[in-house]
C-alpha cells in the first residue's frame, strides 16, 4: 500500500511504502486465543471419548498456527519512506524496530523498474545514483509497483 504526502511547508513530497495487513497485532492474538480455544475443546471432547491422541496434534498445530501468525505481524510492521526534498531524495528503510536512511542528490537519481529474470516474478524497483541502488516496493504487488516508479520519476523530475 502506498500514501502519498505533500507538506508545502518544506515541500517536501514523501511516500509512504506499507504491506497491507488486514488484522492489527491485538486482533491476531484474539484471533490466536479463540482458534486454541475452540481447538483445544475439540481436543478435550476426543480426549474424554478415548481418542486421547488427538489432545497434543491438536496443541502442535496451535503452536503452529501462533508461529506462523507472529512470522506475518512481525512482517507487517516493515515500512519504507521516500522523502523527496528540493535538492535530495531520502529513504529511509524501517525493520524490526530500525531506521536504515539512504540519501541521494536529486539531481542525478535514477527511478528503474526492471522486468523479472524468470517469467512470474515480480518486477524490481529501485532508486539511486553513481552506482548506489536502494530497493524499494518489494512488499507491492506489480501494478502498485509501477504505479509507485511513475509517481516517484514524476516526482523527482518534477521542481
Amino acid at each position: 500500500m502506498v500514501t502519498t504526502q505533500y507538506d508545502d511547508h518544506d515541500r517536501t513530497r514523501r511516500f509512504l511504502i506499507r504491506p497491507n495487513r488486514s488484522l492489527s497485532w491485538p486482533l491476531v492474538v484474539r484471533f490466536y486465543l479463540v482458534m486454541v480455544a475452540v481447538s483445544m475443546g475439540i481436543g478435550a471432547t476426543f480426549a474424554l471419548r478415548g481418542a486421547w491422541m488427538v489432545l497434543p496434534f491438536a496443541g502442535l498445530e496451535m503452536l503452529v498456527l501462533g508461529g506462523a501468525l507472529y512470522v506475518v505481524a512481525r512482517r507487517g510492521t516493515h515500512w519504507q519512506m521516500v522523502a523527496i526534498h528540493d535538492d535530495l531524495v531520502e529513504i529511509t528503510d524501517h525493520r524490526h524496530g530500525f531506521d536504515q536512511r539512504e540519501t541521494f542528490k536529486r539531481a542525478w537519481v535514477q527511478v528503474e523498474l526492471s522486468r523479472p529474470a524468470f517469467m512470474g516474478h515480480p518486477t524490481r524497483l529501485t532508486l539511486g545514483s553513481h552506482g548506489r541502488r536502494v530497493e524499494i516496493g518489494v512488499c507491492l504487488n506489480d501494478d502498485d509497483r509501477r504505479y509507485l516508479a511513475d509517481e516517484l520519476a514524476q516526482a523527482v523530475r518534477s521542481t
